[in-house]
């Protein structure tokens, strides 16, 4: 059954949602806590740091910074592998696209967490400011992605989903709750999509976007209270509920369905030149440490 179905994608989202939240909060918490430890040495500024005790423990190439910086290069490297995964259609035992997603954003909180860390919270060369910029910008441009990935209709294994097939589960749903009772009426929007001009500009998409968002969530709640009112449908609200959820969902996503796909075709351009930048920052930075920097020496230069 559809409601079935809509309870399984519920519960995988909520699952998905919690790991990525408390791996930002455990990212979150290890810079804090490292942060409050080494607070003596970090207030410092560059000059009087290589007279600290935690120095060579601290600095961006000593035993912990560079640890850090490792440990961060390696999620980064691994974060990719979501676009492998993403390129393997037909290879079911690795998983969904929507796990590896999860483990993409993962990595990527908690490897941009790692590098304030590696960088000492004050990188003290041109490469390593321009490396941290580009990191920034790509864990931002990540985050808005994030949400736009969640914004477009996909099935439970992470595909997206055609314009047809999603106005198909929307007539399926349709009909399934009308079946159970629930007036035609109800399942009406407020504001009909014919007329509507679609936005041209990024910024206009991403506004409708979110006028979207608020619109489907008032459908929802709208048609939550008029089930909830209903002596009949009141009493088996609860598999109701995720169906008419699931319902407002897919009626917003066919609204803006070109609007959704557009706007994040745009940003998938956008991040992939952005990380491709980031990267190539990264490894030259890289690269300059292993041939001129004193490495895991503990009289080495800061």
């Amino acid at each position: 059954m559809n409601t079935d179905v809509s309870d399984i994608s519920l519960s995988r989202r909520v699952i998905r949602f919690s790991i990525s939240l408390t791996a930002a909060l455990l990212a979150v918490g290890l810079a804090t806590t490292v942060f409050a430890l080494g607070r003596d040495y970090y207030s410092l500024p560059r000059a009087g740091r290589p007279f600290h005790i935690y120095h060579d423990l601290l600095r961006s190439s000593g035993r912990a910074g560079l640890t850090f910086g490792v440990f961060a290069t390696a999620l980064f490297v691994v974060n990719l592998g979501y676009l492998v995964r993403k390129r393997l259609i037909n290879v079911r035992w690795l998983g969904s696209l929507r796990t590896w997603m999860s483990f993409h954003v993962v990595t990527g909180i908690v490897g941009g967490a790692l590098i304030p860390l590696h960088a000492a919270f004050a990188p003290s060369s041109a490469l390593g400011v321009l490396a941290l910029v580009a990191l920034a910008i790509t864990v931002a441009s990540g985050v808005i992605g994030r949400y736009l990935y969640a914004k477009v209709p996909r099935s439970l294994e992470g595909r997206e989903l055609e314009l047809e097939q999603v106005r198909e589960r929307l007539q399926a749903d349709r009909h399934e709750l009308e079946a159970i009772g629930v007036s035609a009426a109800w399942l009406r929007p407020q504001t009909p999509p014919e007329g509507i001009e679609p936005p041209r500009s990024v910024r206009a998409r991403f506004l409708a976007v979110l006028s979207g968002d608020r619109q489907s969530r008032r459908d929802y709640r709208r048609l939550r209270h008029a089930i909830l009112a209903s002596p009949e449908l009141r009493v088996s609200a609860r598999h109701i509920l995720p169906l008419a959820r699931t319902f407002c969902r897919y009626q917003h996503w066919l609204t803006r369905y070109h609007e959704l796909r557009n706007l994040l075709a745009s940003w998938r351009f956008l991040h992939r030149w952005l990380a491709i930048v980031m990267l190539a920052v990264v490894g030259f930075h890289i690269g300059v440490a292993l041939r001129f920097g004193d490495l895991w020496t503990m009289g080495g230069t800061p």
